[in-house]
């Protein structure tokens, strides 16, 4: 379907993103936080905490054991508060212009495999005592394990064809001159980041989407990464010491971003000699 022709489907995702980044402090960041924890898009990280109070049950005979088996329920409250809260904060996730929450709604299956992703999440840090006695536990999803239940099988490069022609140009390259990476600059613009969102030219050609990398990598490595600028650690992890910088022309459906069609040749010429898009070597610099 012609990308022009969805706009009217995502009006109504589009108002929900919208509400929903209100609430967050930074809406033009890779992190979006509430009251209950926080979507790290750059890390690929979801985190949510959970507190609950101490309860104190004094014994004539001050028992040890109630007051730990008082802490233990206390433990248990806050985790269970932070893993609603996670499930919470993974409903508000961008996908690719749907929430994962309308994705839930939509598909039983996908509602219940969320659910035990978060039922699984893993303690982040450690389990912090505050002052007013009450206990705080942190837990936390990565990225990786929710696009494993959500990213589809079809529309991505065969892993077979992954490691294409490119290898011997990039081989023949020296190391100096070749291009290892694509960083989009988005600040100048309005952009909510998202799991799997997808880059086209003026002319609305996709210039990088699903069909350029494996699912594989979609899942563990994901299309794009995120920055503020190009000190962050990010930049060189995701796209070397030599990357390509384009400005970003236009953001379309809160998620899809479009470069200049002289810039999209670029892109294009830098995936035939050096594979920048087969590795998912692309990052967006976000306000």
């Amino acid at each position: 379907m012609h990308r022009r022709g969805t706009k009217l489907k995502y009006l109504t995702t589009y108002l929900i993103i919208t509400a929903t980044l209100v609430a967050f402090d930074a809406p033009r960041t890779s992190v979006l936080r509430n009251d209950n924890g926080f979507i790290d898009y750059a890390n690929r990280v979801i985190v949510s905490r959970g507190t609950a109070s101490v309860t104190a049950k004094e014994t004539s005979q001050g028992d040890l054991q109630l007051v730990e088996k008082n802490l233990k329920l206390s433990k248990g409250e806050a985790r269970a508060r932070a893993r609603e809260n996670l499930l919470d904060l993974v409903k508000l996730v961008n996908f690719d212009g749907r929430t994962v929450g309308e994705m839930m709604v939509s598909d039983p299956l996908t509602e219940s495999r969320v659910e035990t992703l978060v039922g699984s999440a893993f303690q982040q840090g450690e389990i912090e005592y505050l002052e007013r006695k009450e206990v705080a536990i942190a837990l936390a999803i990565k990225m990786s394990g929710l696009a494993e239940i959500l990213v589809d099988a079809g529309g991505y490069m065969n892993e077979n064809l992954a490691q294409s022609t490119f290898l011997m140009t990039r081989n023949a390259t020296p190391k100096s001159e070749r291009t290892s990476g694509i960083v989009i600059d988005a600040r100048s613009i309005y952009h909510v980041p998202a799991m799997v969102p997808k880059i086209f030219n003026e002319n609305d050609k996709l210039v990088y989407g699903p069909r350029h990398y494996t699912r594989s990598r979609s899942v563990n490595r994901g299309p794009m990464g995120y920055a503020h600028t190009m000190d962050d650690g990010n930049v060189r992890r995701r796209v070397g010491n030599n990357p390509i910088v384009v400005e970003a022309v236009t953001s379309d459906d809160t998620v899809n971003l479009t470069v200049s069609n002289l810039d999209a040749e670029r892109i294009r010429d830098a995936e035939k000699k050096f594979g920048v898009l087969t590795n998912c070597k692309v990052l967006v610099l976000l306000k």
